[in-house]
């Protein structure tokens, strides 16, 4: 992804703001990420996972490396920004 599609807030932490549909990047979990995947189970990330995200439309599809076994789920865009402005994820520059 090229980085000037990234926003930042506080000029300090990129945001997914300006990324568009198709757009990847690298990130990883800092605080304790929880959320429902659709009307499946609540989902965990655990701190320190490394993640690749590829914007869609409406989500950023999340992808991680679990006891060995690749994981991945769409995060609703503003549940994800959510995320990212708490500082549990940092998206890397």
């Amino acid at each position: 992804m090229n980085s000037s599609n990234l926003s930042t807030t506080d000029n300090t932490r990129p945001t997914a703001a300006f990324m568009r549909p198709g757009d990847r990047a690298k990130a990883r979990v800092t605080g304790g990420v929880e959320f429902r995947a659709g009307d499946g189970p609540m989902i965990r990330i655990e701190p320190d996972y490394a993640l690749e995200l590829e914007r869609a439309e409406m989500s950023m599809v999340v992808s991680w490396q679990e006891e060995g076994h690749p994981m991945n789920a769409a995060v609703p865009l503003v549940q994800f920004e959510e995320f990212v402005a708490d500082g549990r994820i940092v998206i890397d520059a």
